[in-house]
């Protein structure tokens, strides 16, 4: 790997945020996005962290992303509401999306939000960690541009749609299950692009539907648990899209169809306060973890981890130390910001 520079929170947050705000958009929703990048590159999730900023900032300057989109909320019922994004941002849309759930499932107990029409929606473990450490229970799922072959194809036919789940408790303060229904997102081949490293054979298929380990030839995405995954999937994209009459993949997916860069999101909030106390349910969770962490384990097994454990744990070590990053995503970085006018932290 390329020498790393460890750069600290502080820093890279500020340098994120003054990008999209010079990139167009208002303050409010570049620190929204810097929230979101932030939290994946600080977790180790650098397939959705830092890798992303220069193909945001392409689908800003070609118009598929609208820094200044005109985001509406519609009320469905009392717990229930709607967002038309308007090609915004998907971390601000999602973010928008979030504060409205939890307004209202403090109001109802429980509240359901589709985001409809917006962009990729990045690291969705974030608002269902948010949400966790806020007391709530939440569900986030997304669907988007088809990359990933339904069994029996060969093609792009399905979203890699991602889905996270978090709750109070766990080692970190907040256990979170984040996962993409492919065996590598399409962030983290891009990244093994960037980086010339090799895939493992069954992450992805090439054009011609054979098995590939150089990433640079990967045309589809392979779903994880094979039917399984791709099951899962198809029920996103039906609860996500279809409910909100802003169908994907029937639109994208046929041999020949034009395919934009669109997502859609939905999200469901639960306040745990009005089914028992938080603290009794956090300590539940706690002792939950505490008995798979004490069962026998075999002798060269890793330690037992919980959903976001590792993450977790990456996170506080940056927030200490300082997130590293390599030559090529430092120079990447820096050039996008030298052209939008923006000054890179010292020593970067």
């Amino acid at each position: 790997m390329a020498e790393e520079v460890l750069v600290s929170h502080e820093a890279l947050k500020t340098l994120v945020t003054d990008m999209f705000a010079a990139a167009g958009m208002t303050l409010d929703h570049a620190k929204m996005v810097a929230d979101v990048l932030c939290w994946a590159e600080f977790r180790g999730v650098e397939s959705h962290g830092f890798e992303r900023i220069p193909r945001y900032l392409d689908l800003l300057a070609n118009g598929q992303m609208n820094a200044r989109a005109d985001i509406k909320v519609r009320d469905v019922a009392g717990a229930a509401f709607a967002i038309e994004a308007g090609k915004a941002s998907g971390l601000v849309a999602m973010t928008i999306a979030a504060d409205e759930a939890e307004q209202r499932a403090r109001e109802f107990g429980v509240a359901m939000g589709l985001v409809n029409r917006t962009t990729h929606t990045g690291a969705i473990g974030y608002f269902a960690d948010r949400a966790a450490r806020r007391g709530f229970a939440a569900i986030v799922m997304a669907a988007g541009m088809p990359l990933m072959a339904y069994p029996g194809t060969k093609v792009p036919s399905i979203s890699t749609s991602p889905l996270a789940i978090g709750v109070p408790g766990g080692p970190s303060g907040a256990m979170v299950l984040d996962m993409s229904t492919a065996i590598a997102s399409n962030g983290r081949l891009k990244k093994a692009i960037a980086d010339k490293q090799p895939i493992p054979e069954g992450w992805a298929l090439d054009e011609d539907g054979n098995p590939v380990t150089d990433p640079a030839k990967a045309s589809v995405s392979m779903p994880v648990g094979g039917a399984k995954g791709a099951g899962l999937s198809m029920m996103i994209e039906i609860l996500s899209s279809v409910l909100g009459a802003s169908p994907i993949t029937s639109v994208q997916a046929p041999v020949g169809a034009k395919r934009t860069h669109t997502a859609n999101g939905l999200i469901i909030m639960i306040d745990i306060s009005r089914f028992r106390d938080v603290t009794d349910f956090t300590c539940d969770v706690v002792d939950l973890v505490s008995v798979l962490k004490s069962l026998p384990r075999f002798a060269d097994a890793e330690p037992v981890r919980m959903p976001g454990e590792r993450g977790a744990a990456d996170y506080a070590t940056r927030m200490e130390k300082g997130t590293p990053l390599n030559a090529r995503l430092r120079g990447a970085l820096a050039a996008r910001a030298e052209k939008l006018g923006v000054k890179v932290p010292a020593g970067f």
